[in-house]
Protein backbone atom coordinates (compact mmCIF):
# COMPACT_ATOMS: atom_id res chain seq x y z
CA UNK A 1 0.00 0.00 0.00
CA UNK A 2 2.81 2.26 0.84
CA UNK A 3 4.32 1.83 -2.44
CA UNK A 4 0.87 2.33 -4.48
CA UNK A 5 0.81 5.81 -2.80
CA UNK A 6 3.86 7.01 -3.35
CA UNK A 7 3.40 6.05 -7.20
CA UNK A 8 0.25 7.59 -6.76
CA UNK A 9 1.93 10.67 -5.54
CA UNK A 10 4.79 11.20 -8.13
CA UNK A 11 1.66 10.47 -11.15
CA UNK A 12 -0.04 13.04 -9.75
CA UNK A 13 1.99 15.85 -8.42
CA UNK A 14 2.70 18.55 -10.50
CA UNK A 15 6.46 18.00 -12.99
CA UNK A 16 7.87 20.95 -11.51
CA UNK A 17 7.71 19.79 -7.43
CA UNK A 18 8.92 16.62 -8.58
CA UNK A 19 12.30 17.02 -9.30
CA UNK A 20 13.47 16.43 -5.96
CA UNK A 21 11.98 13.57 -5.07
CA UNK A 22 15.27 12.18 -4.18
CA UNK A 23 15.67 14.27 -0.62
CA UNK A 24 18.42 16.68 -0.78
CA UNK A 25 19.81 15.67 2.70
CA UNK A 26 20.54 12.71 1.58
CA UNK A 27 23.62 14.46 -0.48
CA UNK A 28 26.14 13.34 2.23
CA UNK A 29 29.26 16.16 2.03
CA UNK A 30 31.47 14.70 -0.24
CA UNK A 31 34.54 14.85 -1.26
CA UNK A 32 35.38 18.32 -2.26
CA UNK A 33 38.42 20.04 -4.14
CA UNK A 34 38.67 22.98 -1.55
CA UNK A 35 39.12 23.07 2.11
CA UNK A 36 35.81 23.87 3.74
CA UNK A 37 37.68 24.03 7.35
CA UNK A 38 39.95 26.91 5.21
CA UNK A 39 36.81 28.76 3.35
CA UNK A 40 34.89 29.24 7.18
CA UNK A 41 37.91 30.65 9.02
CA UNK A 42 38.59 33.21 6.18
CA UNK A 43 34.86 33.83 6.14
CA UNK A 44 34.57 34.44 9.76
CA UNK A 45 37.23 36.75 9.55
CA UNK A 46 35.14 39.39 7.70
CA UNK A 47 32.41 39.49 10.74
CA UNK A 48 32.76 43.00 11.62
CA UNK A 49 33.79 44.13 7.74
CA UNK A 50 30.31 42.34 6.60
CA UNK A 51 28.30 43.90 9.75
CA UNK A 52 29.76 46.97 8.91
CA UNK A 53 28.98 47.23 5.66
CA UNK A 54 25.23 45.90 6.01
CA UNK A 55 24.51 48.85 9.04
CA UNK A 56 25.94 51.71 6.56
CA UNK A 57 23.87 50.14 3.58
CA UNK A 58 20.84 49.75 6.20
CA UNK A 59 21.16 53.40 7.23
CA UNK A 60 20.59 54.26 3.64
CA UNK A 61 17.77 52.33 1.94
CA UNK A 62 16.53 53.07 -1.75
CA UNK A 63 14.10 51.97 -3.45
CA UNK A 64 14.09 49.89 -6.94
CA UNK A 65 15.81 51.68 -9.63
CA UNK A 66 17.21 54.38 -7.14
CA UNK A 67 20.01 51.89 -5.55
CA UNK A 68 22.84 54.77 -6.35
CA UNK A 69 24.12 55.39 -3.00
CA UNK A 70 24.10 51.73 -2.60
CA UNK A 71 26.02 50.95 -5.91
CA UNK A 72 28.69 53.73 -4.74
CA UNK A 73 29.33 51.92 -1.71
CA UNK A 74 29.48 48.79 -3.45
CA UNK A 75 32.04 50.17 -5.92
CA UNK A 76 34.04 51.71 -3.44
CA UNK A 77 34.51 48.71 -1.25
CA UNK A 78 35.86 46.60 -4.70
CA UNK A 79 37.85 49.18 -5.94
CA UNK A 80 39.76 48.88 -2.31
CA UNK A 81 40.09 44.99 -2.84
CA UNK A 82 41.27 45.57 -6.44
CA UNK A 83 38.27 44.17 -7.91
CA UNK A 84 37.10 44.95 -11.85
CA UNK A 85 33.39 45.67 -11.84
CA UNK A 86 31.59 46.76 -14.94
CA UNK A 87 28.08 48.70 -14.27
CA UNK A 88 25.05 46.91 -15.63
CA UNK A 89 21.24 48.25 -16.08
CA UNK A 90 21.30 51.98 -14.42
CA UNK A 91 22.53 50.90 -10.90
CA UNK A 92 23.57 47.23 -11.10
CA UNK A 93 27.06 45.91 -11.23
CA UNK A 94 28.74 42.65 -12.03
CA UNK A 95 32.34 42.21 -10.88
CA UNK A 96 34.74 39.20 -11.94
CA UNK A 97 37.71 37.66 -9.78
CA UNK A 98 39.52 35.41 -11.66
CA UNK A 99 40.72 33.87 -15.38
CA UNK A 100 40.04 30.50 -17.06
CA UNK A 101 36.67 28.99 -19.43
CA UNK A 102 34.51 28.66 -16.98
CA UNK A 103 32.62 31.28 -14.91
CA UNK A 104 29.98 31.11 -11.96
CA UNK A 105 27.40 33.88 -10.92
CA UNK A 106 26.99 34.83 -7.14
CA UNK A 107 23.88 37.22 -6.92
CA UNK A 108 22.90 39.60 -4.15
CA UNK A 109 19.69 42.19 -4.49
CA UNK A 110 20.02 45.99 -3.49
CA UNK A 111 16.73 47.43 -2.95
CA UNK A 112 14.51 48.43 0.01
CA UNK A 113 10.94 48.69 0.51
CA UNK A 114 8.56 51.61 0.90
CA UNK A 115 8.27 51.36 4.60
CA UNK A 116 8.79 53.35 7.45
CA UNK A 117 10.94 51.36 9.84
CA UNK A 118 9.61 50.79 13.51
CA UNK A 119 12.92 48.55 14.78
CA UNK A 120 14.37 51.16 17.14
CA UNK A 121 17.76 49.91 16.06
CA UNK A 122 20.78 52.53 16.57
CA UNK A 123 21.31 52.09 12.84
CA UNK A 124 17.82 52.36 11.84
CA UNK A 125 16.72 54.03 8.37
CA UNK A 126 17.50 57.08 7.99
CA UNK A 127 15.58 57.65 5.07
CA UNK A 128 11.42 58.40 6.23
CA UNK A 129 9.29 55.73 4.66
CA UNK A 130 12.07 53.50 3.14
CA UNK A 131 13.08 50.85 5.27
CA UNK A 132 15.62 47.16 4.01
CA UNK A 133 12.73 45.14 5.29
CA UNK A 134 13.89 42.08 3.11
CA UNK A 135 17.67 41.78 4.38
CA UNK A 136 19.17 42.88 0.94
CA UNK A 137 21.24 44.67 2.83
CA UNK A 138 22.24 42.08 4.51
CA UNK A 139 22.73 40.44 0.94
CA UNK A 140 25.11 42.72 -0.23
CA UNK A 141 27.20 42.92 2.24
CA UNK A 142 27.50 38.95 2.32
CA UNK A 143 28.30 39.11 -1.51
CA UNK A 144 31.25 41.84 -0.80
CA UNK A 145 32.46 39.78 1.95
CA UNK A 146 33.00 36.81 -0.41
CA UNK A 147 34.23 38.55 -2.66
CA UNK A 148 36.97 39.46 -0.34
CA UNK A 149 37.56 36.08 0.60
CA UNK A 150 38.30 34.74 -2.96
CA UNK A 151 40.01 37.52 -3.93
CA UNK A 152 42.71 37.20 -1.07
CA UNK A 153 42.70 33.47 -2.02
CA UNK A 154 43.19 34.95 -5.51
CA UNK A 155 46.08 37.01 -4.79
CA UNK A 156 47.49 34.51 -3.07
CA UNK A 157 47.83 31.45 -5.50
CA UNK A 158 45.47 32.39 -8.46
CA UNK A 159 45.09 28.33 -9.31
CA UNK A 160 42.42 28.07 -6.12
CA UNK A 161 40.08 30.36 -8.39
CA UNK A 162 40.16 27.70 -11.76
CA UNK A 163 37.93 30.18 -13.46
CA UNK A 164 35.80 33.26 -13.55
CA UNK A 165 33.21 34.13 -10.11
CA UNK A 166 31.26 36.89 -11.34
CA UNK A 167 29.49 39.10 -8.49
CA UNK A 168 25.85 39.63 -9.43
CA UNK A 169 24.93 43.16 -7.22
CA UNK A 170 21.24 43.20 -8.38
CA UNK A 171 18.80 46.27 -8.82
CA UNK A 172 14.62 46.44 -8.08
CA UNK A 173 13.98 43.03 -7.14
CA UNK A 174 11.16 44.28 -5.26
CA UNK A 175 8.84 44.51 -7.99
CA UNK A 176 11.17 46.02 -10.81
CA UNK A 177 12.33 43.16 -12.33
CA UNK A 178 15.80 43.56 -11.92
CA UNK A 179 17.70 40.08 -12.95
CA UNK A 180 15.55 40.14 -15.86
CA UNK A 181 16.75 44.06 -17.36
CA UNK A 182 20.80 42.47 -15.81
CA UNK A 183 20.34 40.05 -18.35
CA UNK A 184 19.27 42.25 -21.58
CA UNK A 185 18.92 45.31 -20.83
CA UNK A 186 16.52 47.21 -22.23
CA UNK A 187 18.94 50.50 -23.78
CA UNK A 188 20.77 48.05 -25.51
CA UNK A 189 23.67 48.18 -23.81
CA UNK A 190 25.86 44.93 -22.40
CA UNK A 191 24.20 42.85 -19.81
CA UNK A 192 24.88 39.44 -18.55
CA UNK A 193 24.07 37.70 -21.35
CA UNK A 194 27.28 39.50 -23.52
CA UNK A 195 29.62 38.25 -20.63
CA UNK A 196 33.00 35.87 -21.75
CA UNK A 197 33.17 33.70 -20.70
CA UNK A 198 29.44 33.11 -20.83
CA UNK A 199 28.06 32.31 -16.95
CA UNK A 200 27.34 28.74 -16.65
CA UNK A 201 25.64 28.80 -13.05
CA UNK A 202 23.91 31.04 -10.88
CA UNK A 203 23.75 30.87 -6.77
CA UNK A 204 21.57 33.34 -4.53
CA UNK A 205 21.04 33.17 -1.16
CA UNK A 206 17.73 34.86 1.10
CA UNK A 207 17.73 35.43 4.70
CA UNK A 208 14.71 33.33 5.95
CA UNK A 209 13.69 34.55 9.35
CA UNK A 210 11.00 32.20 10.38
CA UNK A 211 10.87 29.35 13.09
CA UNK A 212 11.47 26.54 10.33
CA UNK A 213 14.59 27.81 9.69
CA UNK A 214 16.52 28.92 13.10
CA UNK A 215 20.12 31.33 12.88
CA UNK A 216 22.50 28.24 12.33
CA UNK A 217 20.34 26.51 9.31
CA UNK A 218 19.99 26.66 5.59
CA UNK A 219 18.33 24.83 2.71
CA UNK A 220 16.78 24.60 -0.07
CA UNK A 221 15.32 21.85 -2.87
CA UNK A 222 15.46 20.79 -6.26
CA UNK A 223 12.14 22.09 -8.58
CA UNK A 224 9.94 24.92 -7.70
CA UNK A 225 11.14 26.48 -4.16
CA UNK A 226 9.09 29.90 -4.94
CA UNK A 227 5.58 30.76 -6.88
CA UNK A 228 5.90 33.18 -9.83
CA UNK A 229 3.76 35.85 -9.21
CA UNK A 230 2.29 38.87 -11.22
CA UNK A 231 0.21 42.16 -10.53
CA UNK A 232 -3.17 42.35 -12.48
CA UNK A 233 -5.31 45.49 -13.27
CA UNK A 234 -8.65 45.41 -14.35
CA UNK A 235 -10.53 48.55 -15.85
CA UNK A 236 -14.36 48.13 -15.45
CA UNK A 237 -16.31 50.43 -18.03
CA UNK A 238 -19.76 50.74 -18.12
CA UNK A 239 -22.10 54.21 -18.50
CA UNK A 240 -22.42 56.67 -15.26
CA UNK A 241 -25.20 58.77 -14.14
CA UNK A 242 -27.56 59.01 -11.18
CA UNK A 243 -28.00 56.84 -9.05
CA UNK A 244 -32.00 57.27 -8.80
CA UNK A 245 -32.14 55.52 -12.09
CA UNK A 246 -29.69 52.86 -12.50
CA UNK A 247 -32.33 51.02 -15.13
CA UNK A 248 -30.66 54.12 -17.51
CA UNK A 249 -27.12 53.32 -16.40
CA UNK A 250 -24.57 50.35 -17.37
CA UNK A 251 -23.69 49.64 -13.13
CA UNK A 252 -19.90 49.09 -12.70
CA UNK A 253 -20.22 48.30 -8.99
CA UNK A 254 -22.05 45.72 -9.31
CA UNK A 255 -20.12 44.48 -12.65
CA UNK A 256 -16.61 44.83 -10.78
CA UNK A 257 -18.00 43.42 -7.41
CA UNK A 258 -19.02 39.53 -9.46
CA UNK A 259 -15.41 39.90 -10.83
CA UNK A 260 -14.17 39.93 -7.60
CA UNK A 261 -16.10 36.66 -6.73
CA UNK A 262 -16.11 34.79 -9.88
CA UNK A 263 -11.92 34.86 -9.73
CA UNK A 264 -11.83 32.80 -6.53
CA UNK A 265 -13.90 29.98 -8.75
CA UNK A 266 -10.70 29.53 -10.98
CA UNK A 267 -8.94 28.07 -7.64
CA UNK A 268 -11.60 26.32 -6.13
CA UNK A 269 -12.90 24.85 -9.32
CA UNK A 270 -10.36 24.76 -12.05
CA UNK A 271 -7.12 24.27 -9.77
CA UNK A 272 -5.62 20.71 -9.31
CA UNK A 273 -6.21 20.08 -5.31
CA UNK A 274 -2.46 18.84 -5.77
CA UNK A 275 -0.95 22.05 -7.39
CA UNK A 276 -0.99 25.93 -5.33
CA UNK A 277 -2.53 28.76 -6.74
CA UNK A 278 -3.35 32.31 -5.09
CA UNK A 279 -5.69 34.72 -6.80
CA UNK A 280 -6.00 38.08 -4.01
CA UNK A 281 -7.87 41.22 -5.82
CA UNK A 282 -6.51 43.82 -2.83
CA UNK A 283 -7.39 46.88 -4.37
CA UNK A 284 -11.06 48.11 -5.72
CA UNK A 285 -11.82 51.84 -6.65
CA UNK A 286 -14.77 53.05 -8.00
CA UNK A 287 -16.94 56.54 -7.55
CA UNK A 288 -16.88 59.42 -6.48
CA UNK A 289 -20.49 60.33 -4.11
CA UNK A 290 -23.46 58.52 -3.22
CA UNK A 291 -25.60 59.61 -5.69
CA UNK A 292 -23.43 59.31 -9.00
CA UNK A 293 -22.73 55.66 -10.36
CA UNK A 294 -19.22 56.14 -11.87
CA UNK A 295 -18.56 55.02 -15.61
CA UNK A 296 -15.59 53.03 -14.73
CA UNK A 297 -14.09 50.56 -11.50
CA UNK A 298 -10.71 49.66 -11.40
CA UNK A 299 -9.42 46.18 -10.00
CA UNK A 300 -5.97 45.54 -8.69
CA UNK A 301 -4.83 42.24 -7.49
CA UNK A 302 -1.99 39.24 -7.57
CA UNK A 303 -1.55 35.90 -8.69
CA UNK A 304 1.03 33.23 -7.38
CA UNK A 305 1.29 29.67 -8.92
CA UNK A 306 4.03 27.29 -8.30
CA UNK A 307 3.55 25.81 -11.30
CA UNK A 308 5.46 27.60 -14.92
CA UNK A 309 2.72 25.98 -16.84
CA UNK A 310 -0.13 26.95 -14.40
CA UNK A 311 0.80 30.59 -13.81
CA UNK A 312 0.39 31.05 -17.33
CA UNK A 313 -2.96 29.21 -18.03
CA UNK A 314 -4.18 31.21 -15.04
CA UNK A 315 -2.79 34.42 -16.70
CA UNK A 316 -5.60 33.92 -19.55
CA UNK A 317 -8.25 33.16 -16.77
CA UNK A 318 -8.50 36.02 -15.25
CA UNK A 319 -8.61 37.42 -18.36
CA UNK A 320 -11.39 35.74 -19.95
CA UNK A 321 -13.84 35.67 -16.60
CA UNK A 322 -12.90 39.69 -16.13
CA UNK A 323 -14.11 39.99 -19.77
CA UNK A 324 -17.06 37.45 -19.71
CA UNK A 325 -18.13 38.83 -16.42
CA UNK A 326 -18.28 42.82 -17.38
CA UNK A 327 -19.83 41.42 -20.99
CA UNK A 328 -22.89 39.57 -18.58
CA UNK A 329 -23.28 42.95 -16.87
CA UNK A 330 -23.09 44.82 -20.16
CA UNK A 331 -20.01 46.20 -19.50
CA UNK A 332 -16.69 46.12 -20.90
CA UNK A 333 -13.68 45.07 -18.97
CA UNK A 334 -9.42 45.43 -20.14
CA UNK A 335 -6.85 43.31 -18.15
CA UNK A 336 -3.12 44.40 -17.79
CA UNK A 337 -0.66 41.69 -16.58
CA UNK A 338 2.28 44.90 -16.59
CA UNK A 339 0.71 47.72 -15.03
CA UNK A 340 2.18 50.89 -13.92
CA UNK A 341 2.30 51.55 -10.40
CA UNK A 342 3.96 54.96 -9.02
CA UNK A 343 5.87 54.94 -12.43
CA UNK A 344 7.45 51.60 -12.32
CA UNK A 345 5.52 48.62 -15.17
CA UNK A 346 5.39 45.86 -12.94
CA UNK A 347 6.32 42.84 -14.88
CA UNK A 348 5.04 39.41 -13.84
CA UNK A 349 8.05 36.86 -11.94
CA UNK A 350 8.20 33.19 -13.22
CA UNK A 351 8.02 30.75 -10.41
CA UNK A 352 11.55 30.50 -9.36
CA UNK A 353 12.80 26.78 -10.04
CA UNK A 354 16.23 25.27 -8.60
CA UNK A 355 18.20 23.09 -10.74
CA UNK A 356 18.09 19.79 -9.44
CA UNK A 357 22.04 19.52 -9.99
CA UNK A 358 22.59 22.98 -8.78
CA UNK A 359 20.28 22.41 -5.62
CA UNK A 360 21.84 19.15 -4.82
CA UNK A 361 25.78 21.04 -4.84
CA UNK A 362 24.14 23.87 -2.65
CA UNK A 363 23.49 21.36 -0.25
CA UNK A 364 26.54 19.18 -0.77
CA UNK A 365 28.79 22.90 -0.43
CA UNK A 366 26.21 23.82 3.13
CA UNK A 367 26.93 20.29 4.80
CA UNK A 368 30.85 20.34 4.23
CA UNK A 369 30.67 23.59 5.88
CA UNK A 370 28.13 23.33 8.72
CA UNK A 371 27.36 19.27 8.87
CA UNK A 372 24.41 18.30 7.46
CA UNK A 373 22.39 18.40 10.50
CA UNK A 374 22.11 22.10 9.75
CA UNK A 375 20.99 21.45 6.51
CA UNK A 376 16.93 21.19 5.58
CA UNK A 377 15.03 20.28 3.08
CA UNK A 378 12.52 23.48 2.68
CA UNK A 379 9.07 22.95 1.05
CA UNK A 380 7.83 25.73 -2.17
CA UNK A 381 6.58 29.04 -0.53
CA UNK A 382 4.11 31.30 -2.01
CA UNK A 383 6.13 34.56 -2.07
CA UNK A 384 7.95 35.31 -5.30
CA UNK A 385 11.66 36.46 -6.80
CA UNK A 386 13.30 37.59 -9.26
CA UNK A 387 15.81 35.33 -9.25
CA UNK A 388 13.41 33.11 -11.40
CA UNK A 389 14.95 34.74 -14.21
CA UNK A 390 18.39 33.71 -13.49
CA UNK A 391 16.64 29.88 -12.91
CA UNK A 392 15.36 29.81 -16.51
CA UNK A 393 18.92 31.04 -18.53
CA UNK A 394 20.92 29.08 -15.78
CA UNK A 395 21.09 25.91 -14.15
CA UNK A 396 20.83 28.01 -10.83
CA UNK A 397 20.33 27.19 -6.97
CA UNK A 398 18.47 29.63 -4.52
CA UNK A 399 18.89 28.71 -0.94
CA UNK A 400 17.38 30.34 2.30
CA UNK A 401 19.81 30.76 5.32
CA UNK A 402 18.15 30.09 8.57
CA UNK A 403 17.70 34.02 10.03
CA UNK A 404 15.29 33.13 13.02
CA UNK A 405 16.96 34.33 16.51
CA UNK A 406 14.95 35.17 19.41
CA UNK A 407 17.74 36.13 21.56
CA UNK A 408 18.45 38.52 18.36
CA UNK A 409 15.06 39.93 18.14
CA UNK A 410 15.09 38.08 14.86
CA UNK A 411 11.43 36.94 14.95
CA UNK A 412 9.42 39.26 12.77
CA UNK A 413 8.84 38.33 9.03
CA UNK A 414 10.10 39.87 6.11
CA UNK A 415 8.60 43.07 5.09
CA UNK A 416 7.43 43.77 8.11
CA UNK A 417 8.56 47.37 9.80
CA UNK A 418 9.67 45.73 12.83
CA UNK A 419 12.16 43.28 10.65
CA UNK A 420 15.22 42.65 11.84
CA UNK A 421 18.39 40.70 10.32
CA UNK A 422 20.14 38.70 12.82
CA UNK A 423 23.38 39.65 11.83
CA UNK A 424 25.52 36.62 13.13
CA UNK A 425 24.42 34.66 10.29
CA UNK A 426 25.88 36.83 7.87
CA UNK A 427 29.53 35.08 7.89
CA UNK A 428 28.09 32.01 7.27
CA UNK A 429 26.56 33.28 3.84
CA UNK A 430 30.00 34.90 3.42
CA UNK A 431 31.34 31.31 3.64
CA UNK A 432 27.94 29.54 1.50
CA UNK A 433 28.79 32.02 -1.86
CA UNK A 434 32.47 31.64 -1.42
CA UNK A 435 32.68 27.28 -1.20
CA UNK A 436 29.41 27.39 -3.84
CA UNK A 437 31.84 29.30 -6.82
CA UNK A 438 34.80 27.31 -5.80
CA UNK A 439 33.61 24.40 -5.54
CA UNK A 440 31.34 24.83 -9.03
CA UNK A 441 34.45 26.07 -10.87
CA UNK A 442 36.70 23.05 -10.14
CA UNK A 443 34.24 20.18 -10.68
CA UNK A 444 30.69 21.73 -12.62
CA UNK A 445 27.40 20.80 -11.79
Amino acid sequence: RAMLRALFFLAHVPAALALDATTLRDIAASSSNVDAREILSQSRATHDYVVDLRREIHKNPELMWTERATADVIARELDAHGIEYDRVTSTGIVARVGRGERSVGLRADMDALPLREDTGLAYASENDGKMHACGHDGHVAMLLGAAKVIKARYDADETSVPGVVRFIFQPAEEGGAGAKEMLRPSDGTTGMLDLKPPIESVFGLHNWPYPEMPSGTMGTRGGTIMAGAGSFDVVVVGRGGHAAVPHNNVDVIVAGSAIVTALQTLVSRLTDPLDSVVISVTVFNSGTASNIMPDTASLQGTLRALNPKTFAKFQQKIADMASAIASAHGCTAATSFEPEHNGVKRIPYPPTVNDPRAAGLAMNVAAQLFGSESTRDVVPVMPAEDFSFFGETYPSSMMWLGAYNETAGATHPLHSTKYILDESVLTSGVALHAMYALEFLHSGL
